[in-house]
């Protein structure tokens, strides 16, 4: 285990000094890249947790949330696809399918919320690419893409997370090809699903199967739901894939909380994949009136839960049963474990979870940079501090993407529970 750890540290070693070339075409970069060093140092150094913090609005929500939407339409490329991150050391990747697949229900969530037209009109764009991608066997490629990329490989996570957008550009648009595309998605996905529910084999991370394709699970039953008064009988199949996969997932949960099967070979137990599994796992279960699921989840978000009221952050990677956690923070993780405590306060009322959401939100939103050049004002960088194991160094779409949804929830939920209390005070007198 020691040795296959050393080895991906080398290799992320190895990565970063690669890309630390990207310096030398770019020396702008230097400064932005020494000075986030020298403030995260100094934060970690200054910074005094403890009981009260985070219990107080710094930064309003609805700013902070201008601000990572800002940073998405400032990294959607040429084509459509929206970058995978900025790097400090090399500027913006290339577009990423499977981001820009599960971005989209987020930039059209912020254009009913906020009525910009232009997130509506980003999410139209990339949806637009996204189709352009598919392949002959309707699934998505891996990877990254750009120009002078060749087809790749099939991949099953990204055919998911793409389907999620598909489905949701579908209910805004109404468009045809897109509920088409998504129909031979899903088509693709039963297609190559094993028996027991789980994917692996050569469309799979690391040929492996794994928990947190939960997450295809949730893209199923989001497209059985929309499929439903088209194409009865298919819409049926997708529900019943999606719950295969969750019946896998679902006994690989221990009475502890810990999920098993989270098959990263050289890596750590990122939150961030820790945390794709709960939310597969509760969004897939609420869909599917699965009570199970969602008990389940609130099990092992109530130990997360503790974990973050008595420390004021969460760790960004645990061994097995949440032990040893590395220090440092996975932004992403926390972000999402945001999203899950707030649906699990909407589905049980218990406020505990809103109360950490609320928090967690509040140390979010003063992590993102505001003053800053185009690419990091705004963003959500992979790790805290930025040197961190998770994505050092860059601010990465997905960690926008989810601090973005947390912040919609705040936003829906704050509202309906202020509007319901007002409703209550004319009984109260």
């Amino acid at each position: 285990m020691n040795g296959s750890r050393d080895n991906a540290m080398t290799g992320q070693i190895a990565k970063v000094l690669a890309e630390a070339r990207g310096l030398l075409r770019a020396p702008e970069r230097v400064i932005p890249l020494i000075g986030k060093l020298v403030s995260d140092r100094q934060r970690i150094a200054f910074e005094q947790r403890h009981l009260y913090s985070y219990t107080t609005t710094k930064r309003a929500s609805g700013d902070a949330l201008t601000s990572l939407l800002r940073w998405i339409l400032d990294a959607q490329r040429p084509d459509g696809g929206i970058a995978a991150y900025y790097s400090l050391l090399t500027g913006y990747s290339e577009s990423y399918p499977e981001v820009t697949g599960y971005l989209v229900p987020t930039l059209y969530d912020f254009a009913r919320t906020s009525g910009d037209d232009k997130t509506a009109i980003a999410a139209d764009r990339a949806t637009r690419w996204l189709l352009s991608l598919q392949m002959p066997s309707r699934a998505f490629p891996a990877g990254l893409r750009g120009p002078s990329q060749a087809e790749t490989e099939p991949s099953v996570f990204n055919t998911g997370q793409i389907l999620q957008g598909l489905v949701r550009a579908h209910v805004e648009t109404d468009r045809p090809e897109i509920l088409q595309a998504a129909v031979a998605a899903g088509d693709w996905l039963i297609k190559v699903q094993h028996a027991e529910g789980s994917w692996s084999g050569p469309a799979a991370y690391q040929n492996t199967a794994q928990t947190y394709y939960s997450m295809v699970a949730w893209a199923l039953a989001e497209l059985s739901e929309r499929s439903a008064d088209l194409y009865r009988e298919p819409s049926l199949r997708y529900g019943l894939a999606a719950e295969r996969d969750l019946d896998w997932v679902l006994s690989h949960f221990r009475p502890s909380g810990w999920i098993d099967g989270i098959n990263l070979q050289g890596h750590p137990n990122y939150l961030h994949f820790i945390a794709y599994v709960l939310q597969g796992v509760l969004e897939c279960g609420i869909l599917r009136r699965r009570n199970d699921a969602v008990d389940a989840v609130a099990k092992s978000s109530w130990v997360l839960l503790r974990k973050f009221e008595t420390n004021k952050f969460l760790p960004g990677a645990y061994d097995a049963d949440f032990k040893n956690g590395q220090r440092f923070t996975c932004l992403t993780g926390n972000a999402q474990m945001s999203c899950v405590w707030l649906r699990l306060f909407e589905v049980t009322d218990d406020l505990r979870y809103l109360n950490a959401a609320l928090k967690m939100n509040e140390m979010l939103k003063e992590l993102i940079p505001m003053r800053a050049p185009q690419g990091i004002a705004g963003g959500v960088s992979g790790s805290y501090p930025i040197w961190g194991r998770y994505q050092p160094l860059r601010y990465i779409s997905w960690g926008n993407k989810f601090l973005a949804d947390a912040l919609l929830l705040e936003q829906r939920l704050t509202r309906s529970f202020e509007a319901s209390a007002f409703e209550a005070l004319p009984c109260a007198s």
